[in-house]
């Protein structure tokens, strides 16, 4: 560290130093837009913006696409509106009164710039620190306000393009710092290509004239030409929704030429040996030409079935979709009714399993309900009347009540699916324990009198008051139970 006392000489060195420090830095700032505090101020007028979120103190003022001001101020006016305070240069100054404003972009990067469209400059002028009417004020259009005008197909297109082009430079940044290399070496032999056009100017103007020919013949053939540019359009489109598929043709294409040359022999050697086979089938291949005969005049038909379906394939382009929504909504329509299924199944079981006795009951009761006498009429009816067939067992439980279970008593609630089949051989009942029961007579005192002995006539035996009965077997367990009852479980 130097400690002696400065000369002048180095005083003023310091000084010299500082001063050119100082208005190098004033130079910058100027240069750059930026005002200088010792110089007085121009010609200034303020005008109120109804959006200038992208407007920056020194913003260029242009007219005509040439800078005649800057913004040298930005604050809050009434209205919710910006006010910009620009200062003109002394040869712009001052604006006519009817002046418009508007807020311009310079750029996609957002830099704004504030675009003054002169009026009569014979008529009235704005004053020095005045302000332009709101009324002259243009409202902004931004970017995304004129995006905003398309329609939402263009609009998606537009998003489409723009990120397929930035997928397409994408990680391309080396790629295309060598187009621009190789760029020179191009343009040098397209001179050398049109140097060797302008040598052959005779065969060029010749090539040209028979362009014009052949595009004349195109043009006489329009339709034919906007079918082929529709078709292309169409192939096109076709291809792009199936891009993914043609990728993978391509990736499996190796494999497929491997195959193809292990196969090719195979089918020579086959194609040999068929040659005798083929000669055979001559005869009936000769006899099959009148059915392609009359194939090819059911030709038209089948060209309009399938132009037709076209129709159908085009509506099940959004009904495909749709319907596949469906079934991905499904399932969980379907776990929502298992805890209805779990219950409801084990009654569908027991119901399949006594089809039988199910059929049989709306069967004998369809029967029963349909029988009608022709002949015999009852008083007061008018033709054919409907009666009930009914029939019943013959029993003592049957023609009068008992204040106990009798032994002849062969009741089954609850019998097991196809225990009718064993009607011949005696039905089994669900327990033994009403076999022991005491056979009694009629009791008089719980019927009438007079249908006493016609019970014990017609239901009882008349050695010894018994009842005759069927063997007592017991029915068992019922199928797939546990019990003599049938149970039903909910399903886990």
């Amino acid at each position: 560290m130097i400690k002696t006392v400065p000369t002048p000489g180095r005083i003023a060195v310091m000084a010299l130093f500082a001063l050119s420090s100082f208005g190098a830095c004033l130079f910058l700032w100027m240069a750059f837009g930026g005002s200088s505090p010792m110089r007085p101020k121009g010609y200034r007028v303020h005008v109120a913006f109804p959006e200038a979120t992208a407007l920056a103190n020194q913003s260029d003022v242009r007219i005509s696409g040439v800078s005649v001001g800057k913004v040298v101020k930005l604050g809050r006016a009434p209205g919710n509106r910006t006010q910009a305070t620009i200062q003109l240069k002394p040869q712009f100054a001052p604006i006519p009164r009817d002046t418009k404003a508007i807020l311009r972009v310079k750029s996609l990067l957002g830099e704004t710039f504030v675009e003054l469209s002169p009026g009569n400059r014979r008529g009235p002028t704005v004053p020095d620190d005045g302000a332009l009417a709101n009324a002259s004020v243009s409202p902004t259009v931004e970017l995304d306000e004129l995006l905003s005008t398309f329609d939402a197909k263009t609009r998606t297109a537009f998003r489409t393009w723009m990120q397929s082009q930035a997928a397409a430079v994408q990680g391309r940044g080396q790629d295309i710092n060598a187009f621009f290399g190789q760029l020179p070496g191009f343009t040098e032999k397209f001179d050398r290509l049109f140097t060797t056009l302008d040598a052959q100017q005779a065969a060029t103007s010749k090539a040209i004239s028979t362009t014009a020919e052949v595009f004349d013949a195109i043009s006489r053939r329009e339709g034919e030409l906007r079918g082929l540019v529709t078709d292309s359009q169409r192939l096109f489109a076709t291809t792009h929704a199936r891009n993914r598929q043609l990728a993978q043709i391509f990736q499996k294409l190796p494999r497929f030429e491997r195959e193809s040359s292990a196969t090719l022999p195979k089918l020579t050697a086959f194609g040999e040996q068929a040659q005798p086979v083929i000669a055979q089938l001559q005869p009936a291949a000769t006899q099959m030409k009148p059915a392609f005969a009359a194939l090819k005049d059911l030709a038209p038909q089948f060209d309009g079935f399938f132009g037709q379906l076209q129709d159908v394939v085009n509506a099940s382009e959004a009904g495909l979709p749709a319907f596949d929504r469906i079934l991905g909504n499904l399932p969980p329509l379907l776990d929502a009714f298992q805890p209805f299924l779990r219950n409801a199944n084990p009654m569908v079981d027991y119901i399949g399993n006594s089809k039988r006795e199910v059929t049989s009951f709306f069967a004998n009761t369809t029967a029963a309900a349909q029988a009608r006498d022709l002949k015999e009429t009852l008083p007061g009816s008018h033709g054919a009347v409907h009666y009930l067939r009914t029939s019943q067992a013959l029993t003592p439980e049957s023609l009068t009540f008992y204040p106990q279970p009798l032994g002849s008593t062969r009741l089954n609630p609850y019998p097991k699916p196809g225990s009718l089949d064993e009607l011949a051989s005696g039905l089994s009942i669900l327990g033994t324990g009403t076999c022991a029961g005491p056979d009694v007579t009629p009791p008089s005192e719980t019927i009438p009198q007079e249908l006493a002995p016609l019970v014990a006539q017609f239901a009882f035996r008349s050695d010894g008051g018994t009842v005759a009965r069927p063997a007592c077997k017991p029915q068992g367990n019922y199928p797939g139970t546990s019990t003599a009852f049938p149970q039903l479980r909910a399903e886990r």
